[in-house]
């Protein structure tokens, strides 16, 4: 038996909130490089995946006279961002949208005292032309090497145009078919939620976690050895990574993938402090419950449950965005527009299939099994030790809010999008105290990142 000593517990819990809160403080930094050099490349991305979207939706509900209005929520973010919403204008033919937003967007230049780069400033006398009606000579620069996606869609003919538009029509289709789908699972998850919560409140739903120990106060030992361990892993990944092949991201992202299941290795501490790894299985979650299809399909049920919990913590990032829209804090008009998008977007954007696939192993398999190996198993065991006392009730939510919280916060989302985050995160702590086992949490985990990152390939292909 692992003999239970509190200022080891202690020291490692100061250290998981000093890591955590490290990285917290330093996603909620304000970007402070020169708008005018500095390129959100996560927010071009978006925008983009922003306007074939909108393109999409006007082709299928033949509504092209309406789209203008919709996309003026491209015209923000740093001076690429905003000549790619004029190019997106002028290719709907709004000349005077297009005018308005190079007006708008020279006058805040002026104020923030930014010059545009000799290629911006091209590109913007290029777009100015065709936003004064005029027409560009036949040897003109190409704006596709500039623009991308938005210089091919205002530099394409007639039948390059029904191509493009036909591609994001689909893609709109599908999307929209995988939305009504989520829809429909979100209704019965909710009815589900509120079956779930009855019986828990009556008594009649038993929880799966295994009786509480002393010994399991090594547990907070080990998930700080993790934090720590993984970061370092990360670090040596990317230096790995670029000293085998430079700038090769298939290379990165195995070196990745390998990093997330080396720092698992962690668990040995628990073991050379003397847990038995039978009991260590048990402890945090790595068993079959009552069978792994069974435990799977009990998974599939979770997330239908988590999807309402997820439309809470959406709302409320939404309001987070209003607060810090509104709150009166002067900003950088020119700053780019991804928070609270994942750096993944850039990777899916720019690799090619390869690294599409290993992105999706990464998200669906190596994040579900690292991730709630250690939040859902390791942290949320020794939360529920350490609290049993205060009774069931307050145990299980004081643990399930803390593991979901430190769950959002080391994510690389920024803090904008820790509602959300934890939104997932509270559905796969209930999974985990129901079940026993980390299979359901597992396959939450692993349905919500496939969706999301299946998505955005289909959308970026």
């Amino acid at each position: 038996m692992v003999r239970h000593r509190l200022p080891f517990v202690t020291t490692a819990w100061t250290l998981i909130i000093l890591l955590i809160s490290g990285i917290w403080i330093l996603q909620t930094l304000p970007n402070q490089s020169d708008s005018s050099s500095e390129e959100d490349s996560a927010g071009l991305i978006t925008t983009r995946i922003q306007a074939e979207y909108l393109l999409g939706v006007s082709v299928l509900l033949d509504a092209q006279d309406e789209i203008a209005p919709q996309a003026i929520i491209l015209d923000a973010g740093t001076v690429n961002q905003r000549q790619r919403y004029m190019a997106f204008m002028l290719a709907l033919g709004d000349w005077e949208a297009a005018n308005r937003a190079s007006l708008k967007m020279k006058t805040e230049l002026a104020r923030a005292e930014i010059q545009l780069s000799e290629e911006q400033s091209r590109v913007q006398e290029q777009l100015d032309i065709m936003s004064s009606g005029g027409e560009l000579p036949e040897d003109h620069e190409s704006l596709v090497s500039h623009l991308g996606w938005f210089g091919s869609l205002l530099e394409a003919d007639s039948q390059e145009r029904v191509t493009i538009e036909n591609s994001a029509e689909k893609k709109v289709m599908i999307v929209g078919s995988v939305f009504a789908i989520v829809l429909l699972l979100c209704c019965c998850g909710f009815l589900g939620l509120l079956f779930f919560f009855m019986r828990a409140l009556t008594g009649k739903l038993r929880s799966g976690i295994s009786p509480p120990s002393q010994s399991h106060g090594v547990y907070a030992e080990v998930f700080a050895l993790w934090l720590f361990m993984f970061v370092i892993l990360m670090a040596l990944a990317g230096f790995l990574a670029n000293k085998i092949a430079p700038d090769n991201t298939f290379v990165g992202m195995i070196c990745t993938i390998a990093a997330f299941f080396t720092s698992l290795l962690v668990l040995n501490w628990a073991r050379f402090r003397g847990i038995t790894w039978k009991q260590i299985c048990v402890d945090i979650g790595w068993t079959r419950g009552v069978g792994v299809e069974k435990e799977c399909a009990f998974g599939l049920v979770g997330y239908a449950m988590m999807l309402p919990i997820l439309c809470v913590g959406i709302l409320l990032t939404l309001i987070l965005m209003a607060f810090q829209s509104f709150g009166g804090v002067e900003s950088d008009p020119f700053s780019g527009t991804s928070g609270g998008t994942h750096p993944i977007i850039i990777e899916i954007a720019q690799g090619g299939w390869q690294v599409r696939a290993l992105l999706l192993i990464l998200a669906v398999v190596a994040a579900p099994i690292v991730e709630e190996t250690m939040f859902r198993g390791v942290l949320y065991r020794q939360l529920r030790s350490a609290s049993y006392r205060m009774g069931s009730a307050v145990s299980i939510m004081l643990s399930v809010l803390l593991t979901s919280f430190l769950f959002a916060a080391i994510h690389p989302q920024g803090w904008i999008a820790i509602p959300a985050l934890m939104g997932i995160a509270i559905g796969m702590n209930l999974m985990r105290e129901w079940r026993g086992t980390l299979l359901p949490s597992m396959m939450v985990h692993g349905i919500s990142n496939g969706i999301v990152t299946s998505m955005m390939i289909i959308f970026l292909s």
